[in-house]
């Protein structure tokens, strides 16, 4: 690392004039930048989101950010593979991890995989068999894209953020060596800890008012704090909850109105077009903040 490596207050410093970026590639080129001059996984994200004109490439910069922090030394870029036909909770998975010599072969399909056919390697939850409880026991593996037997199928664009593919992929008799199978529990230690953005940027390329980029910056530094605490410790969920809805607020107050007035009337138009994006999982969100909210008393 560097001495003047990026840090997530350079966030307010960069130059607001810059034209934003325009491509995955040029989005996902300037996350490696960030990375290679020092920078942590989230303020790399945080900065290159910052010089973004939409939603869907400020979630295409965070999303190699989380697995970058979620899986040490994982090999960009890269897709995570979870939902299945029926859904993405423990016992949907059909897809299985079975024993094979001193290997392994992986045999299913996925319905629905963010940025499966820009990634050079995809991560994939599998089912390996069953605890003693009778609960899937899941793993997860780190394979290649092009590894034989993997087929990816590019699938039509979303209503909203459609700057951001999707694929199903198909793993028939795929084989996997010992060592590319990641330690631990497989929904336990990824796919959970995996399940605000690109506001700053815009803040700052219509000249919005100081009052909004501080609420917005302070809700980047508790973000920050955050990270590196254990994602399955109720109090994270508890000062998440009040992250999102404090973003959520922001966003719909009068001076962001104000500041979606004064944006470029295409940029003004994806976002209106994309806030969608802003509510997925927020059923989750809630039931996990609930929990928690149990478990604290």
């Amino acid at each position: 690392m560097t001495e003047t490596a990026p840090t997530l207050l350079d966030v307010l410093s960069g130059d607001a004039e810059a034209a934003p970026k325009q491509s995955l590639p040029e989005v996902w080129e300037a996350y490696r930048s960030e990375r290679a001059a020092g920078a942590s996984p989230f303020t790399a994200a945080v900065i290159v989101a910052s010089q973004v004109d939409r939603l869907g490439f400020a979630f295409a910069v965070g999303y190699p950010a989380a697995l970058e922090h979620m899986i040490e030394g994982v090999r960009l870029p890269c897709a995570l593979c979870v939902t299945e036909a029926n859904g993405n909770s423990p016992r949907a998975i059909e897809s299985t991890l079975a024993p094979k010599g001193n290997r392994y072969q992986l045999d299913g399909a996925k319905t629905f995989v963010t940025f499966g056919n820009h990634a050079e390697t995809l991560i994939i939850v599998a089912k390996a068999g069953e605890k003693s409880d009778g609960r899937p026991d899941l793993a997860v593996v780190q394979i290649p894209a092009n590894r034989k037997g993997v087929v990816l199928q590019e699938l039509p664009e979303t209503p909203f953020v459609p700057e951001v593919p999707h694929t199903s992929v198909r793993l028939e008799g795929v084989e996997v060596l010992q060592n590319e199978r990641l330690p631990g529990d497989g929904y336990l230690n990824y796919v959970k800890p995996f399940r605000t953005i690109d506001l700053v940027g815009l803040a700052r390329r219509t000249r919005a008012s100081a009052t909004l980029i501080a609420e917005l910056s302070a809700d980047l530094v508790a973000l920050d704090r955050l990270r590196d605490e254990a994602p399955l410790d109720p109090r994270v969920h508890v000062a998440l909850h009040g992250v999102y809805q404090h973003v959520t607020r922001l966003t719909g107050s009068e001076d962001f109105a104000r500041l979606l007035d004064g944006a470029p009337a295409d940029e003004r138009g994806r976002w209106e077009r994309d806030r969608a994006l802003l509510r997925v999982a927020s059923k989750a969100r809630k039931a996990r903040f609930e929990r928690a909210a149990r478990e604290l008393g």
